[in-house]
């Protein structure tokens, strides 16, 4: 049994027309526009949507649409015309010629409401200056062309803007590299102690120049997509100003609001190129006073030109002991030899001076200065009147080593002994470091320079200068 045809039910749309439907009107596309979330609704539809509306949203999934540019969906509108044809629909050609509220042609244009009129409109429009068509396409064109004009304008100073951005990523590089020859060349000198030094201030430098680029590259990052927007703006503009006379004159208060550019102009950027001064400036001063926990100073440093062959010296000329042989050393005229003595490398002629000698356990030891002409090739008399001031141990008995001899008291066995240096006071002095206990105190008429003197003896406890306690003074 056939089923029976369901003739009175009305014919539904095909999934093509349905397809072809505005979401918003209900009707097939007319100059249909896509936004970014992939919906396409009628131009007129979307612009009345968001007219009422004080955040522009997709009417659709209500996605944020501020700032956005609907495309014209070229595609679509062809697609919806062609079916029109097919079903032999009437297809819209553009918007109505003719006045809305009299239905009469519009024959002129009103410059003050910037739409075309009627001849009927005119008392609606009295006291406004009221052109013909033909005199009203050059006046809008020509206040466009100055908003164009305003536009390039604009385009050309975000390019200027661009290449600069450019020109200082290319000054940052080269600011980068003259630092880090500059940071290279200062911790070649300090190596083996300032390489973890090195590293960090590079890294340092390296992360201000990829900030500082990275944030350059951004500013023209949103520079390329204004100009981008700018160009497709004035291009869509231009296109619009093509249409025909009354079409343009129609749509020409939109076109002059969509011919707007609010978003902030580019500017130059404040603390963009790299901080010099922060990592080269003074960056000798920075590194020393960042490393002086690990390094030591010493107040004199022994001469080793002037040791005795049967005495050795530490790598770091800071200190001395016996050698179990003799050492093969030229015989040059600054070197003791038969005495056991060295001189410090550096003599005072003013200004005071101080230096703490470690001397421990040792039984025979002579400390204190002398002047640079000192007999050093032969035995001689340790003595003021030989031109040394000194004091020194020898069979249990701490002495000053004058004409004759005077005999020092101390309280215990001094292991350190500080010597102070009064060039121009004319005294040297000497203490118990440990203590600060004074032990005795020289004065005289010093001749010339004074040059530190040690005299450990053959022992093997060495006679060692101590490190001076660091200290910056800032002015």
């Amino acid at each position: 049994m056939s089923e029976p045809m369901d003739e009175d039910v009305p014919e539904r749309p095909s999934l093509l027309e349905t397809d072809l439907t505005c979401p918003v009107c209900k009707e097939l596309f007319r100059d249909p526009v896509l936004l970014s979330c992939s919906h396409s609704f009628c131009k007129e539809c979307l612009e009345a949507s968001w007219k009422a509306r004080v955040k522009k949203e997709c009417p659709v999934c209500r996605k944020c649409c501020d700032g956005e540019q609907p495309i014209p969906n070229r595609a679509l509108k062809n697609t919806a015309e062609n079916y029109q044809k097919e079903k032999g629909w009437r297809v819209p050609c553009g918007p109505e010629l003719v006045c809305g509220l009299h239905m009469r042609d519009l024959q002129m244009f009103c410059q003050k409401d910037e739409e075309p009129v009627c001849v009927e409109c005119v008392t609606l429009h009295r006291g406004h200056d009221l052109y013909s068509l033909d005199q009203g396409v050059p006046i809008c064109k020509g206040e466009l062309n100055i908003k164009i004009k305003i536009l390039t304008d604009k385009l050309d100073s975000f390019k200027r803007m661009k290449r600069r951005y450019t020109e200082t990523i290319a000054f940052i590089q080269s600011q980068s590299e003259e630092a880090e020859q500059k940071i290279k060349m200062e911790f070649e000198r300090l190596r083996e102690i300032l390489a973890k030094q090195e590293a960090s201030r590079i890294h340092d430098l390296k992360r201000e120049e990829e900030q500082k680029k990275q944030m350059m590259k951004e500013k023209i990052d949103n520079l390329t997509r204004d100009i981008a927007s700018l160009a497709e703006l004035i291009q869509s503009v231009r296109r619009d100003m093509g249409a025909e006379d009354l079409v343009f004159l129609k749509n020409f208060r939109s076109l002059k609001q969509k011919a707007q550019w609010t978003a902030e102009d580019p500017h130059k950027v404040s603390g963009a190129l790299i901080d010099m001064g922060k990592h080269v400036g003074c960056l000798g001063y920075k590194i020393w006073e960042k490393m002086q926990n690990e390094i030591q100073y010493f107040p004199v440093i022994l001469d080793p030109n002037t040791v005795s062959p049967w005495l050795a010296m530490s790598p770091d000329y800071s200190s001395v002991r016996d050698s179990p042989e003799r050492l093969s050393v030229p015989d040059n005229p600054e070197r003791f030899d038969p005495c056991v003595f060295v001189m410090g490398s550096e003599g005072f002629s003013t200004g005071r001076h101080r230096w703490d000698v470690f001397v421990g356990d040792n039984p025979k030891w002579i400390l204190g200065v002398c002047k640079e002409s000192i007999i050093r090739k032969r035995k001689f008399t340790v003595t003021t009147t030989g031109g040394v001031w000194t004091i020194g141990l020898s069979k249990g008995v701490y002495s000053a080593l004058t004409t004759p001899r005077t005999t020092l008291t101390v309280e215990r066995r001094p292991e350190k002994i500080r010597v102070k240096l009064n060039m121009d006071k004319g005294e040297v002095s000497f203490w118990d470091a440990d203590l600060a206990k004074h032990l005795c105190t020289f004065t005289d008429k010093f001749p010339g320079k004074l040059y530190p003197l040690f005299g450990p003896g053959l022992h093997t406890t060495p006679m060692a200068i101590q490190p001076a306690n660091l200290s910056i003074h800032k002015q």
